[in-house]
């Protein structure tokens, strides 16, 4: 098995390239090989570029070769965009050119049954020391050095989230969700069918990726489930894993070896396995997507006690029974706290913890109830809450917890409530990297995911202070 500091340096290859050709380029925008070329030449990628294509002379303005043996200049990362019988051929030309590694869009694998095919492919890649990621795959995205390798439409913008995916699909969800939310990445890797390239590979890489702070995984089965485990759990001491596994019903076991002729193990194992590694499992896309953004966005819980600050008693009393069926306390606030707040609450409302501050609470009465509770040491996790009622317009709230988080660090979950009347509230949010629920349940079970991994990482990794984070 090669060295951690090996595959460190196969993966640089990869996602950092110096220099790239696309083996399928096109100028026709509607094929995958026209997007791919499209959005890398438009990029803001500043390494060397190669277009190759028999049947053209250029491509926008460009050479285009006939082979990657025609190239005069080194290529460090080849990606095939042609049908599958040809992609034994072009690999056997990267080799011969060496080429450092492969990105083979091109499907017609293992997903379809063709075993032979994939196993030359695979072989052609070992016997030249080249890695392989795919095939059967959507590409990948670099937001550190400008790259996209993709043939989505919609681009990432840079952050802090790196996001490993079999699925190329998911990717594509993932990232239109993205700009929706002006949510950034600093990576995006999908896998495909895994020919070589595997999570493990990618995890060495993003461990000691300095723009990488949270990982997000969608995961339908295991090459070595063994290594997985072993390299995840060391990454889980340094920075969050967040994993979305699918198949772990009989059905869905079976749709994902048809999708990319992935194995699954037994889903208890899988669960146990995970949680002893420190990964944070989640279930569906929605919560992977929230829950990587809240540990991007938001310090740590210190402690489990949770204060909710609402201008609804319902949604207060619901967003209360979530928290403590997840083993979070909802404390009755101090005295002093009461008497600090008491002043910011019509009488007809509460503050004991809910605090409903009722429907005419306006920016003072958020501003300075959550300020206070800020400055509680009793008091660990934040939960504002906002839904419209014709007297104060959600942007007023959502200022306010802005303006507090300008002044304090403590985790800070705001839950928005509503349709196209929140929208402005929760952009202003969103703009600001304050996570925005629109889901007490998700929220809650967001909040118990961050704490229990701050008990991990205190346990087993790599301890920073909460407020560094």
């Amino acid at each position: 098995m090669l060295s951690e500091s090996v595959v460190l340096e196969q993966m640089k290859h990869i996602i950092e390239p110096k220099s790239i050709a696309i083996v399928g380029a096109s100028d026709q925008i509607y094929k995958v090989g026209g997007t791919i070329t499209r959005n890398l030449i438009t990029s803001e990628y500043r390494g060397k570029v190669y277009l190759v294509n028999p049947k053209k002379e250029t491509i926008y303005g460009r050479r285009v070769y006939r082979s990657l043996l025609d190239i005069e200049g080194e290529v460090e990362l080849v990606e095939i965009v042609v049908p599958a019988p040809q992609v034994p051929s072009v690999l056997e030309e990267a080799g011969r050119k060496g080429v450092k590694g492969a990105v083979i869009i091109s499907s017609g694998f293992s997903e379809v049954g063709n075993l032979e095919l994939q196993e030359q492919v695979y072989n052609i890649g070992r016997k030249y020391g080249m890695r392989l990621i795919g095939p059967n795959c959507f590409g990948i995205v670099n937001t550190t050095i400008g790259l996209d390798l993709t043939f989505t439409f919609t681009h990432a913008s840079k952050g802090d989230i790196s996001f490993i995916s079999q699925s190329g699909a998911m990717c594509c969800g993932a990232l239109d969700w993205a700009a929706l939310n002006e949510v950034g990445f600093a990576k995006f890797i999908n896998l495909g069918n895994k020919v070589d390239v595997d999570e493990a590979d990618v995890l060495i890489y993003l461990k000691s990726d300095e723009q990488t702070k949270v990982i997000a995984m969608y995961i339908e089965g295991f090459k070595n489930g063994r290594r997985f485990y072993e390299v995840a759990r060391e990454v889980c001491k340094i920075k969050p894993v967040i994993a979305l596994k699918a198949g772990f019903s009989e059905a869905g076991s079976r749709a994902s070896r048809s999708h990319t002729g992935s194995l699954s193990g037994s889903d208890q194992v899988i669960t146990a396995a995970f949680k002893q590694a420190g990964i944070i499992r989640v279930y569906d896309i929605e919560a992977l997507l929230d829950s990587a953004v809240a540990f991007s966005e938001q310090p740590l819980p210190a402690g489990c006690n949770v204060a909710i600050v609402s201008n609804a008693g319902g949604l207060g009393v619901m967003t209360a029974d979530w928290f403590s069926s997840l083993g979070f306390n909802v404390p009755v606030l101090s005295s002093e706290v009461q008497s600090k707040i008491k002043s910011s609450v019509l009488d007809i409302g509460s503050v004991v913890n809910p605090i409903d501050m009722t429907g005419a609470a306006d920016y003072n009465s958020y501003y300075n109830v959550i300020k206070t509770l800020m400055e509680d040491p009793n008091i660990n996790v934040i939960v504002p809450i906002y839904v419209s009622q014709g007297l104060v317009t959600s942007d007023i709230p959502a200022k306010a917890v802005v303006d507090v988080l300008k002044e304090y660090r403590k985790t800070t979950l705001t839950f928005w409530v509503g349709g196209a009347s929140i929208t402005d509230g929760r952009m202003i949010l969103r703009r600001n990297r304050v996570p925005c629920f629109s889901s007490a349940e998700r929220l809650a079970k967001v909040a118990k995911a961050m704490y229990d991994y701050n008990v991990f990482r205190r346990r087993y990794g790599q301890v920073r202070e909460i407020e560094d984070r």
